[in-house]
């Protein structure tokens, strides 16, 4: 039997030129135990037959499905963008977020939600006011054989007594954490409300450590759900690396994410780590000179850290904006 509580949830897809997936991501969830009021479906101007095979399967005549293709392809940031802004406008309590490639088991969500009530039911930590509001909630991810995956990052912030605290409701199958990656990510509507969208300029690689990050800084803890699962059909279930990169194409973005890695980390950081970030990168992609498409992954990498740089100014005046517009 299908549970209906009292938290309203619509779930963010967004997909690009993965037709066979995200059939399977959309019938995933609207076969979950926790069911969902709407699913919203950003489709990145796919050239693979992505719309014909929706409705070959009768999703846009689904009232329960609103999809949108875009113009053109604006990478996965600035799809959750589109997603999350158009979901924001709607009386819902929380957004489930994930690409085309996740596939959520049936409890998925109904897990998600249950650890925000145990989260509400626990006992506060004296002195912190965000542990008791969590921002998101994250499942745990495995690759399509049970591989690991999409780890996040352990909370590392402390108790007033000098301890960090990640391991407080572990008893509950629960681990706070500070970031997370956009694969069955539950985030709190009114976090949203506080902390703005996604950064879209960002385009790929790095948006959802950033708004992860600034959920967790600025409105409230986070958490793995050990009980929550969601399967993460990628291609290649290794972290993405450009040492180990072999697709020329792939490698010609790899700019993307050395380049949101340095905003970010500058931003939430502090620039000496920006210069230890660079020249780790750059010792990198010099062990790579000499082998196959080592000057490709040099450019990239060069052009990244350099854009990072450059284009800091920019992405730092719109999360001002983005924290000052609740203020």
């Amino acid at each position: 039997m299908v549970k209906r509580m009292k938290n309203r949830v619509a779930a963010v897809v967004v997909t690009y030129n993965r037709k066979d997936l995200v059939l399977e991501c959309i019938e995933a969830i609207l076969k979950q135990s926790y069911s969902v009021e709407k699913i919203i479906l950003i489709d990145n101007c796919s050239t693979d037959g992505t719309e014909d095979a929706l409705k070959r399967k009768g999703y846009l005549e689904n009232a329960l499905i609103s999809y949108t293709r875009m113009d053109s392809n604006i990478g996965g940031a600035g799809g959750f963008y589109e997603g999350m802004a158009r979901a924001a406008q709607e009386p819902y309590d929380w957004l489930w977020i994930m690409d085309d490639d996740t596939i959520p088991v049936r409890n998925c969500l109904e897990e998600l939600i249950k650890a925000n009530d145990i989260v509400e039911n626990s006992r506060p930590i004296e002195g912190l006011k965000s542990a008791g509001r969590p921002s998101f909630f994250a499942s745990a991810v495995y690759g399509a054989c049970g591989e690991f995956m999409n780890l996040p990052v352990v909370n590392r912030k402390k108790a007033p007594n000098g301890y960090a605290y990640w391991y407080n409701l572990l008893d509950q199958g629960l681990i706070n954490i500070e970031m997370a990656t956009f694969v069955s990510l539950l985030i709190r509507k009114a976090a949203i409300e506080k902390c703005g969208l996604p950064y879209k300029d960002f385009f790929l690689w790095g948006d959802d450590s950033e708004y992860t990050t600034r959920l967790t800084k600025y409105y409230g803890d986070a958490y793995l759900v050990g009980r929550s699962v969601a399967i993460h059909k990628r291609a290649a279930a290794s972290p993405i690396a450009i040492k180990t990169e072999m697709n020329p194409q792939r490698i010609d973005m790899m700019h993307y994410k050395y380049r949101n890695a340095v905003i970010k980390h500058r931003y939430y950081a502090s620039g000496f780590y920006v210069l230890f970030y660079i020249l780790q990168s750059m010792t990198e992609c010099v062990q790579c000179i000499g082998k196959k498409f080592g000057g490709k992954k040099l450019k990239a990498v060069i052009k990244g850290n350099w854009e990072g740089i450059t284009q800091y100014g920019k992405f730092k005046r719109y999360i001002d904006d983005q924290l000052r517009k609740d203020s």
